[in-house]
């Protein structure tokens, strides 16, 4: 992660003929946690554990550009499960740039997570316990045609490795299911138009290859996918995003002992979110459908839908609810798999002085597969929150 850093300091630099506002900023924020089953497993293993995530940031603000660069460690130990125990460094840069009609952005990242950590947004395998290691870099530009026109591009490599899996016979965790090193490239192209004060909408058009390789196998799958967009402000508290389109999966796969096998399908990609906010509350609604690659080999379809809401009793004293449910099932008709996640969150946080706060909250997950594995797990947070306004100076 070190040697990535000196090669971010010329972007962090640029035009220093103007003077430039840089900020310093730390924070950890420790969590204790206990949970009644850790890997969400038949055979449940409970412990209490602590998690903290010690963060470093640089900030450079200009008139027409920002930078930062951040880094630190997800620290977590637990007092039974010292297998579980993790220090996992990540790293991240973002800058962007504007003049009177373009707007530049890169984000460069570089995490170690455990693989049930971001099983959300990956496997859907919660249990997992190997690491997953992701490097990814996202530039993007923007370009105003007119007052009313906008073409963007953005571009995004990731690549993920596995490591760190617990293959131990005596482990008490047992093994870990086989993950795959993996690469996601993916090409989007937007027209947006302004057609009132309240709408915005455009045409998106993108390109996803994904490919995962493996001692036990090679697959490859390449996604096209045309859709229509809309942003509509209902009223001065309330909002409507849409995305609507079509998407064709080629899909391609090739076992190390079998067949190889291919297949292509067509299908519907969606993602509709609404928000209402006022002085005290605020709800927001969503559901969507896109694919999903995984570092399990494949291309997952992913229904979500989501409630979240959050009420402010006091000036000091605020709540809120989250709740998701998401169905995983194969894009094509070459697996068979089918995983059903329940998420259901309340938490209360206390905002003890101007910079600090303390947040309790409760989190329930369920996890109901095909092959009749059925799992829940209940969890409780204490959370301290240390908001620092940082070290600020110019230059």
């Amino acid at each position: 992660m070190r040697k990535y850093i000196p090669l971010l300091l010329p972007c962090l630099l640029i035009n220093t003929a103007s003077a430039a506002e840089w900020v310093f900023n730390a924070k950890a924020d420790p969590k204790f946690k206990y949970d009644d089953n850790e890997l969400l497993r038949e055979d449940k293993l409970d412990d209490f554990s602590l998690n903290i995530d010690p963060t470093l940031t640089l900030t450079r603000s200009l008139e027409n550009s920002t930078s930062e660069v951040r880094l630190g460690y997800r620290i977590s130990r637990y007092k039974e499960l010292k297998e579980l125990d993790k220090e996992n460094p990540f790293f991240g840069f973002n800058t962007s740039y504007a003049t009177e009609r373009s707007t530049y952005g890169l984000t460069l990242d570089y995490a170690e997570r455990e693989s049930r950590d971001i099983a959300e947004e990956d496997t859907a395998d919660f249990s997992n316990t190997s690491t997953t290691v992701t490097k990814s870099i996202s530039p993007s530009y923007s370009y105003r045609l007119t007052e009313l026109d906008t073409i963007s591009t953005s571009a995004s490599y990731q690549k993920r490795n596995q490591s760190g899996s617990s293959t131990r016979a005596d482990s008490i965790l047992g093994t870990s299911s086989n993950l795959t090193d993996n690469e996601t490239l993916s090409l989007n192209l937007a027209l947006q138009h302004q057609y009132t004060e309240r709408l915005n909408a455009g045409v998106s058009l993108s390109y996803v290859n994904y490919q995962a390789e493996s001692d036990r196998l090679d697959n490859e799958y390449d996604s096209y996918s045309l859709g229509l967009t809309s942003e509509y402000q209902l009223s001065e508290l309330w909002s409507v995003n849409g995305l609507v389109g079509a998407r064709y999966l080629d899909s391609e796969n090739n076992p190390i002992s079998g067949l190889k096998t291919s297949d292509q399908s067509t299908g519907l990609n969606y993602s509709i979110s609404t928000t209402r906010e006022d002085e005290l509350n605020s709800y927001t609604v969503s559901a969507s459908r896109s694919l999903l690659p995984s570092s399990s080999g494949d291309v997952n379809q992913q229904d979500s839908y989501t409630f979240s809401y959050r009420r402010k009793f006091t000036e000091k004293l605020t709540g809120s609810l989250s709740t998701s449910y998401k169905l995983y099932t194969s894009a094509d008709d070459l697996n068979d798999r089918e995983v059903k996640y329940i998420f259901f969150s309340p938490s209360l946080n206390w905002k003890l002085a101007e910079d600090w706060g303390i947040n309790f909250s409760y989190k329930y997950r369920n996890v109901d597969e095909k092959d009749g594995k059925n799992v829940d797990s209940n969890a409780f947070f204490i959370n301290f929150d240390y908001n620092w306004d940082g070290i600020r100076f110019s230059r």
